[in-house]
């Protein structure tokens, strides 16, 4: 419902299709400003794309930089890069991309 995200640039590239995502976070504030408790917030499973492994000659990848996903509760590999947290998974693991 409420999305948080930010410009993103990474120099880094995912091996054998993988994807690195940016999980996003679960606003602390509603537009009318109310402060939402950290317990009541729910957990997000909505990611942006940061980057995508190269497409090889038997796999295209299906979604882009820049794409929105929906993503399962739990999965992933947890990295840091540049102080960044992020989420590097399988592209198989990501259950679809959201519309704007």
């Amino acid at each position: 419902m409420f999305r948080m995200t930010r410009a993103i640039r990474v120099g880094f590239t995912p091996l054998n299709k993988q994807v690195l995502l940016e999980r996003v976070t679960a606003a602390t504030e509603t537009k009318a400003g109310i402060m939402i408790p950290q317990k009541a917030q729910a957990k997000v499973n909505e990611a942006k794309v940061v980057a995508v492994a190269n497409e090889t000659k038997d796999w295209a990848p299906a979604v882009k930089a820049g794409d929105m996903v929906l993503l399962r509760e739990w999965g992933g590999q947890t990295v840091k890069i540049d102080g960044v947290e992020y989420t590097l998974m399988r592209e198989d693991d990501i259950l679809g991309v959201l519309l704007a």
